[in-house]
């Protein structure tokens, strides 16, 4: 039994694949740039962008957990190559 399991994760993979996952990963992708776009409304000044005090504290809370990768994302060095997908 545990062969029959094996092949049909391996087909319902495949299939995933082949027909949602690019589907699946480019809504993954926008959810994560909006996220990105409402901190750097919030905390832009961390980049020198000038922001209001009240959205910085109301959304500080929300958003705490993800100022480190928000922060490499944004300061990352980017290549032209990286929008052509």
């Amino acid at each position: 039994m545990s062969t029959f399991r094996k092949i049909k994760r391996a087909l319902r993979d495949f299939v995933f694949g082949a027909t949602t996952y690019e589907m699946a990963k480019t809504f993954a992708d926008m959810i994560m740039y909006n996220t990105y776009a409402i901190m750097t409304s919030a905390l832009g000044d961390m980049l020198g962008y000038p922001t209001s005090c009240f959205y910085k504290l109301r959304l500080l809370p929300l958003v705490l957990t993800r100022i480190n990768t928000w922060k490499k994302f944004m300061l990352r060095e980017r290549d032209i190559t990286e929008r052509a997908r």
